[in-house]
């Protein structure tokens, strides 16, 4: 059975689902996200998402938070895609959900962000290296990394600049951004550093 403190909107779906309003206030809780997360419907309406889930990326950096990025997006009526994030659960700390969100709005000015949350497949595909950070499971698609691709993060962890790398690979600046954009991509990172760290950790470099 649903759980909600609202009579309003009511989001029917397999998957773990919470609603929150624009302040941020958990009004939905299905019985999923209780079995998922280990907290009881009670115990979650209510609160603020960010100070029941606590969500961070898998580097540590606070996601969710007061002035939350996706509540001002739906706020906006601007499309959000989904995420990976880890959620605080209540007996097994954090662990990484694969999150979609839904924006239902009653009028332009009244709406509730929807966060349905799966756990992320992990397959045994050779393609794939699995690494623990935060003592969570990471899929890395580091066999998708071109001989190319692999020769950049290596010059990045050198620390060439673009124009240097460029240089090296008789190629342009231009390719060699995409080629980076590609690593940070597949290595599932926002910059060279944190590319350079992920690619020492899983033996690329």
């Amino acid at each position: 059975m649903n759980r909600k403190a609202t009579p309003a909107t009511e989001c029917i779906t397999g998957d773990a689902a919470f609603a929150v309003n624009r302040n941020g206030v958990i009004v939905h809780w299905n019985a999923a996200a209780e079995k998922l997360f280990g907290y009881t419907g009670d115990a979650a309406l209510g609160q603020r998402c960010w100070k029941l889930l606590s969500g961070q990326d898998i580097f540590g950096n606070r996601y969710c938070c007061a002035n939350c990025p996706l509540l001002d997006m739906a706020s906006h009526h601007e499309s959000v895609h989904g995420f990976e994030l880890l959620f605080m659960t209540s007996s097994e700390g954090r662990r990484e959900f694969s999150v979609s969100c839904l924006a239902i709005f009653d009028n332009p000015e009244n709406g509730l962000l929807y966060h349905i949350c799966r756990e992320p497949e992990i397959g045994e595909q050779p393609t794939e290296h699995h690494h623990i950070v935060n003592g969570h499971m990471r899929r890395i698609h580091n066999g998708h990394l071109t001989e190319r691709e692999l020769e950049v993060l290596a010059m990045m962890a050198e620390g060439k600049s673009t124009h240097e790398i460029a240089s090296a690979m008789f190629i342009s600046e231009a390719t060699v951004r995409n080629h980076v954009q590609h690593v940070l991509h597949k290595l599932h990172v926002h910059n060279r550093l944190e590319a350079v760290v992920m690619g020492q950790r899983i033996d690329l470099i």
